[in-house]
């Protein structure tokens, strides 16, 4: 196994956990760490008032059923592409990391909560190096 497979493996397991993770918090006993959530991204902005409520519990099962279903997909492109091709493996991670990063990022600060991005930068750069195609060793010698 290469260094790409392994890493993009790592990568989407942590990316599955979180989603799982996230999508836990749509149960009750649960919500102060998605009121948690939403203090850290709405920083330095908005102040997040104690009374509020978590987003909808099926909101936030959707969500994390995609960030999950994000995680499934980075895990399948190292353990099935990246052995046939790893600069295939690395394309379609980058479209769809760019994807989700770009529409997740500008919803963010539409609804005034910039840190988010920040937040997401994380996972974005988590993607993006996990998924560099290996280089050829003759490429190094040149």
């Amino acid at each position: 196994m290469t260094q790409q497979q392994s890493a993009m493996r790592l990568s989407g397991g942590v990316l599955v956990v979180t989603g799982v993770l996230f999508a836990l918090t749509a149960l009750p006993a649960l919500h102060f760490l998605a009121h948690l959530f939403l203090k850290l991204a709405y920083w330095p902005i908005h102040s997040v008032p104690t009374d509020l409520s978590v987003p909808s519990p099926l909101l936030l099962a959707i969500t994390g059923g995609l960030t999950a279903g994000l995680g499934g997909m980075q895990w399948a492109l190292g353990t099935y592409v990246a052995p046939v091709s790893s600069a295939v493996a690395s394309k379609v991670a980058k479209i769809s990391a760019w994807t989700w990063f770009c529409t997740d990022s500008a919803g963010s600060i539409l609804v005034g909560a910039p840190f988010n991005v920040v937040l997401n930068l994380s996972f974005l750069v988590l993607i993006l190096l996990s998924s560099r195609p290996q280089l050829d060793g003759n490429l190094l010698k040149t």
